[in-house]
């Protein structure tokens, strides 16, 4: 469902728990207690988590991709709208998100309430910085502000995926290779690296990781600024996410963890009933 880019939210930390969408059996979401220990599977297969106060925002594979709400403290799930949607982004009292069945870029309340259409062409993906959407489309890379007004082109860049760290946008060129590209917001100048072909990415704020699909899927740290990257992580690896100092990411089909620095990645889910591993 929808692309790997941005890891997917397919791991959240929230209320004190930590929810790992199952992406091998798709069972449901391991709900795991790091304090306690206790594990338990929710009835949702759940993408694209966003946290708010109220709850965990995702969509829900298991019942058709439709928007709903997650307690993290009980794990109860509620519908909030009947629109398959992926891509879900959540700023301030919206969600943002694609509707999977005409690919169009729209907007919600987080009671469900006042949708709108922000885009009118089929959108690829998106990413979002404050009053700023990027979206990238079969004709280009535009923006827009988030009620949808004030659209611009941004590149004529066929992008799949798409990032946004700092000024800069990142993606992956369908029209050279499918390179992992940085496009600077600033000067408009764009750059490609030449053995990186991005399969999913993250971010810690300061540094860019990201599964190179040219080098089995292994993992490589990238500093933006000068331009330099290292592997870090030589598992195969994809949907990756970044959490306070590790990151997780999936590696045939089951959730591991590591630290940033590099090093050992450790299996976090050890079994298929979901048994936790500190």
């Amino acid at each position: 469902m929808g692309d790997h880019f941005g890891g997917s939210g397919l791991v959240l930390a929230a209320g004190g728990k930590l929810l790992l969408t199952d992406i091998c059996h798709y069972s449901g979401t391991f709900w795991l207690d790091p304090a306690s220990g206790e594990t338990k599977l929710l009835d949702g297969v759940f993408w694209f988590m966003n946290p708010a106060d109220d709850g965990i925002y995702a969509s829900d594979q298991q019942r058709g991709h439709r928007l709903c709400r997650i307690d993290p403290r009980t794990g109860a799930v509620e519908p909030v709208s009947q629109a398959p949607c992926g891509g879900l982004i959540r700023q301030g009292d919206w969600l943002y998100y694609i509707n999977e069945e005409d690919r169009k870029l729209y907007r919600l309340r987080m009671d469900g309430r006042g949708e709108s259409r922000i885009a009118d062409e089929a959108v690829e993906a998106f990413a979002m910085d404050g009053d700023e959407i990027y979206y990238a489309t079969n004709l280009g890379i535009r923006t827009c502000r988030p009620d949808g007004s004030e659209r611009e082109i941004v590149s004529d860049a066929a992008a799949t995926g798409l990032f946004l760290l700092g000024e800069k946008l990142v993606y992956a060129d369908k029209k050279n290779r499918r390179l992992l590209t940085v496009f600077d917001l600033r000067t408009g100048s764009a750059r490609a690296y030449d053995d990186l072909v991005p399969g999913s990415l993250c971010t810690d704020g300061r540094y860019l990781y990201c599964s190179n699909r040219m080098h089995a899927d292994t993992i490589y740290r990238i500093d933006l600024e000068l331009g330099s990257k290292i592997r870090i992580c030589g598992d195969s690896a994809d949907h990756l996410h970044v959490i306070g100092g590790e990151m997780y990411f999936s590696s045939r089909f089951e959730w591991h963890k590591m630290s940033l620095s590099g090093g050992q990645a450790a299996k976090v889910i050890t079994n298929s009933r979901g048994q936790y591993d500190e």
